[in-house]
């Protein structure tokens, strides 16, 4: 499913809350040289509780194409189309790289596609904790 770019901004709609698990378009914006973050719309993962964050912002993490994951990196969590029949192909979700975004005008229901089930989200928790550096505080290296 391609970035909904027909949608108009004066059609948006926000009657669904974003959800931890769920999975929307997001434009990270213009892309600038020697970049290591992401750019353009892209999927991305709530990864935040939503009754714990400041309402009306989400923390979410990007999805990118399998094609693009680099051997042996612990940070990007593959996720197949098979998992998720909703997906174009397989991906990966990039832990670390975390955003927090609004939800207004950023995620409107349009940009809504699915959402990952809690055994993907559990996979995607262990570095993603690791990426914070979680171990540090419980005594691990």
């Amino acid at each position: 499913m391609p970035f909904p770019f027909h949608i108009k901004i004066t059609s948006f709609t926000f009657n669904r809350y974003p959800q931890w698990g769920d999975i929307y378009w997001y434009d990270f914006g213009t892309p600038r040289a020697q970049q290591h973050t992401m750019a353009e719309p892209h999927l991305a993962v709530i990864i935040s509780d939503t009754k714990a964050t400041l309402k009306g912002t989400v923390i979410l993490v990007p999805l990118s194409g399998a094609e693009h994951r680099r051997a042996g990196y612990l940070f990007h969590v593959p996720v197949t189309k098979q998992e998720c029949p909703r997906l174009d192909k397989d991906s990966m979700v990039k832990v670390d790289q975390i955003y927090c975004v609004p939800v207004k005008p950023g995620l409107p229901d349009q940009y809504y596609l699915t959402r990952l089930d809690k055994k993907i989200m559990a996979r995607i928790y262990e570095p993603l904790l690791r990426a914070l550096g979680v171990q540090y505080l419980i005594g691990k290296s």
